[in-house]
């Protein structure tokens, strides 16, 4: 057999195996996230048919490619993208994400590839009856992948505890497609298909109609368990209009008469209006479920609106043309979501993308992702009139509506929702095999393009062909390595928490970034290891002069200043290096407070609506005493976000510091407002109330800081000092003997209560007031 035949048929396998593999593939481990998994599968299958099919081409002497607009339109996707990152002057994480991010170059041109390769491979059957072997088997290798996602769920819905894949499906709301909404997505494309193809001569032959019929079946109970409404509707909406493409094909097509033709959209129709069903009764229907299979399932992204107000205010500013950048939707939130969000629970949420991915994408890619983006919708939109209005036999027509329709459906959802790699790429693959079979009929709609030096000019597409393909390779080469980086890291926060080995986990960390030196969480990571190593070195009475301890300190400061110098927009990667800068702080590092509250300051630039680096910059001013910067930080803090508890907190304690004690006080009941089953809160009240003098009301916040946790010390001891005051004699003995059963060590506490045994006051020689801790 030559090279060349050789080459194609493991192009072909390679893209048929991915169809199949990328719905269930998981790595079975719990630190490897899913779309890690799913990103390392589809970067090494794409450089399998990459090189598979240079080698066929290289063989032959000449590259053939389709001649089809939508190819060459969604060429324009991932250029906006480089574009707008080179422009941006974007970080690492704008060009490659290792968690499977699509709003990134590296991904968008993976998903250009999957897009491309499907196409160029999958015509390379220039006959009708090739190429509609290979969307035949293509179809079967999806349901058969899609079969078993399906069958998976179906059987964790009786073993919920047996089927988590090695700690991978946590939780009954998981899914080895991405999340509960993706599982959503795909139990639906799977119904869409069933009722489309299960007739079909072409595809649902013999044995075959039972992989639709049976899946179809239990991919719609399981969106009874699924129960989102979005794909209830899309489901309904797209088996309407298939029901009414049937009809008017039947009639118009094939002649039938009409009760023939209608017989022939039936059971579209009926499913499509029990799916309309499904959606308007989405809630009724999961409160009447039986308890096992009542899934929570809670998801939190921003609204229409939210998307659209950070998009405004984006193109108002420098980013009309190239966006914000790739991968920086987090970063144009924290500076322009609503402040309203504020208000609400989800206040401190850190989102990557917007309400869908394209929608995100006109944020990130500007004007150039816009342009992009409707380019490809347009000529899309355009193929599938052409397709609509053509003259083919009835069951190559409805094995092409088929592809369409499961196009059209992932299409929805990257516009209504952000799905995760898996659909992406199921996507992409999809239209390139609808490319495929639509150039089939069409066979002069080829490009040939030969490997020739003469004229010089006929290089030109060759090397265009060349200069892609090493894009394509460059890119799924670091999105190997950002993800195989991440899962290491993973590794290392799961055998922390099982071991507490902070050597070992370290190491994993500094492995994770010798494959992939520009993974910020990585170095991240580092700095919180580094900090933990560093507390247990001065636990262990290491001197600061020690080697060890200066280089495990020179190490972690490092870390953090790779950190910020990777990506200094993320103000995570600020807060991290102030963080490490307070902890030096506390151990009595020279000029540490200093660089925390500078970090902190930066962070606050990056992230100016979110009042977390406010937060930290007055407790980095307070540590160097300058209670008018820290009021001044709570201030603005307060100010971005009126109901947070810890602002009130720390003003109520500077103020009381301060002899404000009105002010103290007010600021402290606040705080146990907004936090009433938060022990600190009280306590600190009762403390600011009790050092104001108040003893009575004081006792009240601190009995109820001790009901909440019945051996919390510091308030028990101040309890007893206030009853004391307040003449509770035998009240404070009670408290005071609780405090020195818990810390029986402590020298204060022990002479106390020997003090109000001997019926003394409690502290006779002190001004009987301990810090708020």
């Amino acid at each position: 057999m030559q090279i060349r035949t050789i080459a194609d048929l493991v192009a072909q396998w390679a893209l048929i195996a991915l169809l199949c593999l990328t719905p269930f593939f998981v790595i079975p481990v719990p630190w490897a996230v899913i779309g890690s998994s799913k990103l390392l599968l589809t970067s090494l299958f794409i450089s399998i048919v990459l090189l598979a099919w240079l080698i066929a081409r290289l063989s032959e002497g000449a590259f053939c490619i389709p001649r089809n607009g939508l190819l060459f339109a969604a060429a324009a996707l991932p250029a906006a993208y480089s574009i707008s990152a080179i422009a941006y002057g974007a970080s690492t994480g704008s060009f490659v994400s290792g968690t499977g991010n699509q709003d990134t170059v590296a991904a968008m041109i993976i998903l250009f590839a999957a897009l491309a390769l499907s196409a160029i491979v999958f015509s390379g059957n220039t006959s009708v009856q090739a190429a509609t072997t290979v969307a035949i088997i293509s179809l079967r290798a999806l349901l058969f992948g899609g079969t078993a996602v399906i069958a998976l769920h179906m059987a964790r819905l009786v073993f919920p505890t047996r089927l988590g894949l090695g700690g991978v499906l946590s939780g009954s709301a998981s899914s080895v497609v991405g999340s509960w909404h993706d599982l959503g997505i795909l139990a639906g494309l799977i119904v869409f298909l069933a009722v489309l193809l299960w007739s079909s001569p072409l595809i649902a032959r013999g044995y075959w109609k039972w992989l639709f019929i049976v899946p179809g079946a239990c991919s719609f109970f399981l969106l009874i368990i699924v129960g989102v409404p979005d794909v209830w509707y899309v489901l309904g909406v797209l088996l309407f209009l298939f029901a009414i493409y049937r009809w008017g094909s039947a009639r118009l097509h094939e002649k039938r008469s009409g009760a023939d033709a209608f017989w022939r959209s039936a059971v579209a129709l009926a499913v499509g209006l029990a799916a309309f069903a499904g959606g308007l009764g989405s809630g009724f229907i999961y409160d009447h479920l039986p308890a096992p299979l009542q899934v929570v399932h809670a998801e939190v992204r921003p609204s229409w609106q939210g998307t659209f107000a950070v998009g405004e205010k984006v193109f108002h500013g420098t980013g009309l043309i190239f966006g914000s950048g790739p991968n920086t939707f987090t970063r144009a939130w924290g500076e322009f979501k609503p402040m309203g969000v504020n208000q609400t629970q989800f206040w401190g949420e850190d989102f990557s993308t917007g309400v869908g991915l394209i929608p995100t994408s006109f944020i990130t890619a500007g004007t150039l992702g816009v342009l992009a983006w409707v380019l490809f919708l347009l000529i899309f939109l355009k193929r599938t009139w052409a397709l609509l209005r053509s003259k083919r036999p009835a069951p190559v027509r409805s094995l092409s509506i088929g592809i369409l329709g499961a196009c059209l459906s992932l299409l929805a959802f990257h516009i209504l929702y952000t799905p995760g790699i898996g659909l992406s790429v199921l996507l992409f693959m999809l239209i390139g095999l609808w490319i495929a079979i639509e150039n089939a009929y069409q066979p002069s709609h080829h490009l040939r393009l030969p490997l020739s030096t003469r004229p010089r000019w006929a290089l030109v597409a060759p090397g265009v062909i060349f200069l892609t393909s090493i894009a394509i390779f460059a890119a799924s080469v670091y999105s190997v390595r950002a993800a195989l980086s991440n899962i290491i890291i993973g590794k290392s926060v799961s055998d922390y928490n099982r071991t507490g080995d902070i050597a070992h986990s370290l190491s994993l960390v500094r492995e994770a970034l010798v494959v992939y030196p520009g993974n910020d969480l990585a170095h991240r990571a580092a700095i919180q290891l580094g900090l933990l190593q560093l507390q247990q070195l001065v636990a262990r009475g290491e001197s600061a002069n020690t080697t060890e301890l200066q280089a495990a300190l020179s190490q972690t400061i490092q870390e953090g200043l790779k950190a910020v110098s990777i990506n200094s927009g993320d103000y995570q990667n600020w807060l991290a290096l102030a963080g490490l800068y307070q902890g030096l702080g506390g151990v009595g590092v020279q000029g540490a407070y200093e660089n925390a509250l500078s970090a902190y300051q930066k962070a606050a630039t990056a992230n100016p609506t979110n009042p977390l680096p406010l937060i930290g910059a007055a407790q980095a001013a307070a540590a160097q005493k300058d209670a008018t910067s820290s009021l001044q930080y709570l201030n603005f803090a307060i100010a971005l976000k009126s109901n947070l508890p810890v602002a009130y907190y720390l003003r109520s304690q500077i103020e009381a510091g301060q002899g404000d004690f009105l002010g103290g006080i007010q600021d402290a009941k606040v705080a146990v407002s907004l936090a009433q089953e938060d022990p600190l809160g009280w306590y600190n009240l009762g403390a600011i109330l009790y050092a104001s003098g108040d003893y009575q009301t004081a006792i009240i916040a601190l009995q109820q800081a001790v009901s909440l946790n019945n051996n919390y010390a510091n308030a028990l001891f101040v309890l007893a000092l206030a009853d004391d005051k307040a003449g509770d004699h035998q009240g404070a003995i009670a408290a005071m003997e609780e405090v020195v059963k818990l810390n029986p060590e402590d020298s204060t506490a022990t002479q106390a209560l020997a003090n109000l045994r001997a019926g003394k006051s409690a502290l006779p020689q002190a001004a009987a007031s301990k810090n708020p801790r």
